[in-house]
C-alpha cells in the first residue's frame, strides 16, 4: 500500500500524480475514487488484483481519514487494510502513528508525509499592515519561496486571512492554543474591512491564475498584495 499525507498539499499531490503515471508505464489499470462517494458494497467490488481480462489494477482513494467519525469509516479501513491488491492513499492532512498503524503493516507500506515548512509559518505570521514592517515582510516571503512554491504561498496566505478574519469576529478557531492566540494577536493589527478586502483580492487572484488571466508571474502578485496590506 501506497499512503500520501500531510498538509502540503500541492507537493503530495505531486507525489500522487507520479505514482498514478509510473502505474500506468507498468501497464496497471488505475481507478480513482473519493471516500465520501464510497459504501462497503462497492468498496468489496473494487477489492479485486485483477480486472475481467487479467489486468492488474491500482485504486486509488481520496479523503479516507478526512470522512467523519462512524462505524461505516472504520469499516472502510478495516477493509483496506486486509485488500492483497496495490492501493494508493491520499491524503490533506497529516496521519498519526495510530492511524497509520491500522492500515496494515507499516514497514510494508510506503508512506509520504509532506509537510508545511517552518519558514512558510514564519512569513505568515509577519503579515500586518503596518508600514515599518514591510521590508521584513518581504524578506521573510522570499525565504517561504525558497521551501515552497508559489501557489503553496498562495494557499497559505488564503487560509491565514481566513483565520484572521474568524478572529476578529470572535467566531471559533480550531487549532492548538498556541496558534489560536498568535492568530487573535495578529488580528489585531488589522480592521476586519481590511481583511476581507484582501480576501476577496486572494480569490480574485486564485482565479485569474485557474483561468490563465493572470499577467504577472504569481510570485510578484503577492509581492504586492503584501505592499498594499
Amino acid at each position: 500500500m501506497i499512503v500520501i499525507h500531510g498538509e502540503n498539499i500541492i507537493q503530495s499531490r505531486q507525489k500522487l500524480i507520479k505514482v498514478i503515471e509510473e502505474a500506468k508505464t507498468r501497464n496497471i489499470l488505475v481507478e480513482r475514487h473519493e471516500a465520501d462517494k464510497l459504501n462497503l458494497p462497492t468498496l468489496e467490488s473494487k477489492l479485486q488484483k485483477t480486472d475481467l481480462f487479467g489486468y492488474s489494477r491500482l485504486l486509488v482513494i481520496e479523503g479516507l481519514h478526512s470522512l467523519h467519525r462512524s462505524k461505516q469509516k472504520k469499516q472502510l479501513i478495516e477493509l483496506v487494510s486486509q485488500a492483497s491488491m496495490e492501493i494508493c492513499l491520499w491524503e490533506k492532512r497529516p496521519l498519526t502513528k495510530t492511524m497509520l498503524k491500522k492500515l496494515g503493516e507499516h514497514q510494508k507500506n510506503q508512506v509520504y508525509e509532506f509537510k508545511l515548512t517552518n519558514t512558510l509559518f514564519a512569513w505568515l505570521d509577519t503579515l500586518s499592515p503596518q508600514p515599518k514592517t514591510k521590508k521584513s515582510q518581504l524578506i521573510a516571503f522570499k525565504l517561504a519561496l525558497s521551501d515552497n512554491d508559489a501557489y503553496m504561498c498562495l494557499v497559505m496566505f488564503v487560509r491565514q486571512v481566513r483565520l484572521l478574519i474568524q478572529a476578529k469576529v470572535g467566531a471559533e478557531i480550531k487549532g492548538p492554543f498556541f496558534m489560536i492566540n498568535k492568530i487573535k494577536k495578529q488580528a489585531n493589527y488589522f480592521k476586519l474591512e481590511q481583511l476581507l478586502k484582501l480576501h476577496t483580492k486572494l480569490y480574485s487572484l486564485d482565479a485569474a491564475m485557474k483561468t490563465s488571466q493572470n499577467i504577472l508571474e504569481l510570485k510578484t502578485n503577492i509581492e504586492q498584495l503584501i505592499i498594499n496590506l
